[in-house]
C-alpha cells in the first residue's frame, strides 16, 4: 500500500476569504501536477469537498503558492482558483482578498523580514506571478518583525475586529488584457443568447470584469446572495454575459467554452439604483451611506460580500465618466469611493492621473488559522 505524501501549509483568513498557503519550494518542480495535487488536497470535485481542505465555496476554495521576491520584491505569489464541483483550476487572475495574508504568511514563515517603523508598521512590496501586479502592503508588527493580529478595524463580512493592513497595488490598470478598456469602448453591446442585445462595460483594474446595469438583467442590485443563488434562472442569465464577455474579450474562442475554461475571469457585476436595503446580516444600509451599489459573482455563484479586486475594478470603473458603473455613482470622478455589498459596505481609494490609474487601495484584515502537513495520495 503506498503511503501518503504531505507538504507543509497555513490556513489563512485574508479579507472576507479564506485559502491554503504553500512555499513553491514545497511543492512538485513540475507545473503540470499542481492542478491535480490541489484538486485533491481542496477534494474537488465535490460539492462538499469532503474528502479535502475546501470549504464548499468560491471563497475558500483558493491556493496561494509563495516565494522570495527579488530586486526591489520581498514576495511573490501565485494565486489559483480551485474549482469545487468541476476539475479546472483557474490561475487567471488574483485574489485580492487573499492578497492581504502574503504579508504575514511571509515573515510567519521566513519568506521575508521586516523592521518595524515608528509607527510599528512594516512595507513589503508583493508581485502577483498571474498578472504581474505589484502591491504596497503595510502591516502592523512587533518589535521582532512578527505580523500582530489584533486590532480594532472592522471589516463587514468578517466577526469582530483585526489589525488592519492596507494594499496598495500600483499600476493595475490592465491587468490581464494590457488596458484599462480592453475594447477601447467605455460602454461595449453583447449579443447574449437568451438575453439578447445588452449594453456592458468591459474593465480590467486589478481583473478584468464585465458591468451590467441590474435593471437589464431583471435585477436591483440590492439582493442577496441566496436570493440569487437559489433562483437558477437568473443564474443562467448572468452566466450567459459573462460568457459572451469572456469571448469579447479574448479569453475563449468560443463563448460555450467560458465555464470550462475561464470561470474566475471576466467577473460578472451588477449595479443599480442607490438605494436603503436590508444586509444579509440584518443591518440596513441607508443610501447616503456609500457611493455605488453592486453585485458581484464568484466561479458563477453570488459572492457573499465583494471580491477585493472587484472592487478595485468597480471602483476604478465608478470613477470613469461614460462607463455603466460611472452612471450610478455618487462619489466624484477622482478619490474614493464606497461599494455597498450584502455585508455592508468597503472603501476603496483610487488615484488617477488622467486615462491612467497609478494605483488602488483598499484596507483589510488578516489572520493566520492554522499551519501543518497537508497530505494527498501521490498519483
Amino acid at each position: 500500500m503506498m503511503a501518503q505524501q504531505y507538504f507543509p501549509a497555513s490556513l489563512f483568513r485574508g479579507g472576507t476569504s479564506k485559502g491554503v498557503y504553500i512555499r513553491e519550494r514545497e511543492l512538485p518542480a513540475d507545473r503540470d501536477r499542481w492542478d491535480d495535487l490541489l484538486l485533491q488536497t481542496f477534494g474537488s470535485p465535490d460539492p462538499k469537498q469532503v474528502d479535502g481542505v475546501g470549504g464548499s465555496h468560491s471563497t475558500a476554495s483558493k491556493a496561494m503558492i509563495i516565494s522570495p521576491g527579488d530586486d526591489d520584491i520581498d514576495v511573490e505569489y501565485l494565486f489559483g482558483q480551485v474549482g469545487i464541483e468541476k476539475p479546472v483550476v483557474d490561475w487567471g487572475g488574483n485574489c485580492g482578498n487573499l492578497s492581504f495574508a502574503i504579508g504575514p504568511f511571509a515573515l510567519e514563515r521566513g519568506v521575508a523580514t521586516a523592521e518595524p517603523d515608528s509607527d510599528g508598521k512594516a512595507t513589503l512590496r508583493l508581485r502577483n506571478e498571474n498578472t504581474g501586479t505589484v502591491v504596497e502592503q503595510t502591516l502592523p508588527v512587533d518589535e521582532e518583525g512578527n505580523p500582530r493580529y489584533r486590532g480594532e478595524f472592522t471589516v463587514n463580512g468578517v466577526p469582530g475586529t483585526g489589525a488592519r493592513i492596507r494594499s496598495r497595488f500600483l499600476d493595475p490598470g490592465g491587468s490581464v488584457t494590457d488596458a484599462v478598456f480592453p475594447t477601447g469602448n467605455r460602454i461595449d453591446t453583447l449579443d447574449v443568447p437568451g438575453v439578447g442585445s445588452l449594453e456592458v462595460s468591459l474593465v480590467d483594474v486589478s481583473n478584468p470584469c464585465v458591468f451590467a446595469r441590474a435593471s437589464d438583467l431583471s435585477l436591483t442590485a440590492a439582493e442577496t446572495p441566496a436570493t440569487i443563488d437559489s433562483d437558477e434562472a437568473v443564474l443562467e442569465r448572468l452566466e450567459r454575459v459573462r460568457s459572451a464577455a469572456c469571448e469579447r474579450l479574448g479569453f475563449v474562442d468560443d463563448a460555450a467554452d467560458a465555464t470550462a475554461e475561464s470561470p474566475g475571469i471576466p467577473k460578472m457585476t451588477i449595479v443599480g439604483e442607490p438605494q436603503s436595503y436590508e444586509t444579509v446580516g440584518g443591518e440596513t444600509i441607508e443610501t447616503e451611506e456609500y457611493d455605488l451599489l453592486a453585485r458581484i459573482m464568484s466561479m458563477q455563484k453570488a459572492h457573499h460580500a465583494y471580491a477585493v479586486t472587484g472592487a478595485m475594478c468597480t471602483a476604478t470603473a465608478g470613477v470613469f465618466e461614460g462607463t455603466i458603473p460611472n452612471e450610478f455613482c455618487q462619489a466624484s470622478t477622482d478619490g474614493e469611493v464606497t461599494i455597498a455589498h450584502p455585508k455592508g459596505t468597503m472603501w476603496v481609494g483610487v488615484e488617477r492621473d488622467g486615462e491612467s490609474v497609478e494605483a488602488v487601495s483598499v484596507d483589510r484584515t488578516a489572520r493566520e488559522l492554522m499551519h501543518g502537513d497537508l497530505y494527498y495520495l501521490d498519483r
